[in-house]
């Protein structure tokens, strides 16, 4: 399958592209300017890989939890590509793509627990604690948004996100317990290609069943 990912959901704008067993990508951490690089990114995709959009068999989203402009900008643009196109999404939590960025960087097959963090700004942190074993990624709690003391770290194996970086808590954590990998990373389209291209054809759904996440009130 052709497949097309774009995340808008955080400061990084990124688009990737799998087409014929090749992964094509674009990224920029330009906050608020994601709705001017978006689809320059996917034409510039498009242009390398030698397809056209009508060649194009399915979409990949980051859903949020993010900037609340910025999950509109992608949610936006993927409605009216898959709605142009005829074609079914696939719409991915920002949190779980870094979950995967963690494990893949561990290479391990041992069930880890992951405990996603990432800066939401005002004194906040959108969190979430994933359970991984192989390529199965589950959920152990339900992604919020709160202050960073109120994150569960206790018997986690791995972190990562921008709030291990930005807030005392999670700092003194990191200093405790180094990673093997960088944590302060952002979530990326390549990513949820990469995590979801084996399984599209389970996931896939139509495109106004996509709802943004917010976590809080915009």
């Amino acid at each position: 399958m052709n497949l097309l990912a774009i995340d808008t959901a955080t400061e990084c704008c990124s688009a990737a592209l799998w087409v014929d067993g090749m992964l094509y990508q674009r990224s920029a951490v330009k906050p608020r300017l994601h709705a001017e690089l978006i689809l320059p990114f996917i034409d510039e995709l498009l242009t390398q890989a030698h397809i056209k959009k009508s060649k194009i068999d399915g979409i990949i989203v980051g859903q949020g939890p993010g900037a609340f402009t910025g999950v509109r900008i992608g949610v936006g643009v993927v409605q009216g590509l898959a709605l142009a196109l005829n074609i079914k999404v696939v719409a991915v939590s920002n949190l779980k793509t870094l979950a995967y960025r963690a494990y893949n960087k561990l290479s391990t097959c041992e069930r880890k627990t992951i405990v996603v963090a990432t800066d939401a700004r005002m004194n906040e942190v959108y969190s979430v604690r994933y359970s991984i074993k192989g390529s199965v990624i589950s959920l152990l709690s339900k992604e919020k948004v709160s202050n960073a003391s109120e994150v569960d770290l206790t018997g986690c194996d791995a972190y990562i996100g921008s709030g291990f970086h930005v807030y005392p808590e999670l700092i003194e954590h990191k200093k405790k317990h180094p990673m093997i990998f960088e944590t302060n990373t952002y979530s990326q389209a390549k990513d949820m290609l990469l995590m979801v291209k084996d399984d599209f054809i389970r996931l896939k759904t139509e495109v106004e069943k996509i709802e943004p996440v917010y976590l809080r009130e915009p």
